[in-house]
């Protein structure tokens, strides 16, 4: 005949067993790459946002040349433009007042520096002017002297 109800049990338990064992590898494995995709989206996602902040950054500090912003400008500004600038140079540029201040109460710079220099630039040229002159009187006396006989 056939099998028993116990071994019929016996066999819808191991079944469901190894379908739960089944069910919770292929669980796991759908955590893992689920977790995996996490990751690489959210780098993804990281690096799009740190490439968006180097550009404004980079946007920000490198100030654009004359030629780009003249280019980025429409004709009819570029005519309002030159329009003002010849606006511009048709005025007089200004004047300018001269002013002669009266002399400070106190010795000016350059004052100061001979007021200082002064009196060892004195002392030494007296000093040098007197040995001269000292040295070359006693070389006249010393001309004059007659020659010793030995």
């Amino acid at each position: 005949m056939g099998a028993s109800a116990r071994e019929i049990e016996q066999q819808i338990r191991d079944t469901r067993k190894r379908i739960d064992e089944n069910l919770t590898v292929l669980e796991n494995r759908a955590a893992s790459g689920a977790v995996r995709y996490g990751k690489i989206a959210a780098i993804g996602i990281g690096a799009a946002a740190a490439a968006v902040v180097l550009v404004l950054i980079y946007r920000r500090v490198r100030r654009p040349t004359f030629k780009e912003r003249v280019d980025r400008m429409s004709i009819e500004s570029l005519r309002e433009l030159t329009e003002r600038l010849a606006a511009r140079l048709k005025k007089p540029l200004g004047t300018v007042k001269v002013t002669v201040h009266e002399r400070a109460e106190g010795p000016g710079t350059v004052e100061r520096i001979v007021r200082k220099v002064a009196p060892a630039i004195v002392g030494t040229a007296s000093t040098a002017l007197l040995g001269r002159v000292t040295r070359s009187a006693g070389r006249g006396e010393a001309h004059r002297r007659a020659p010793r006989a030995d």
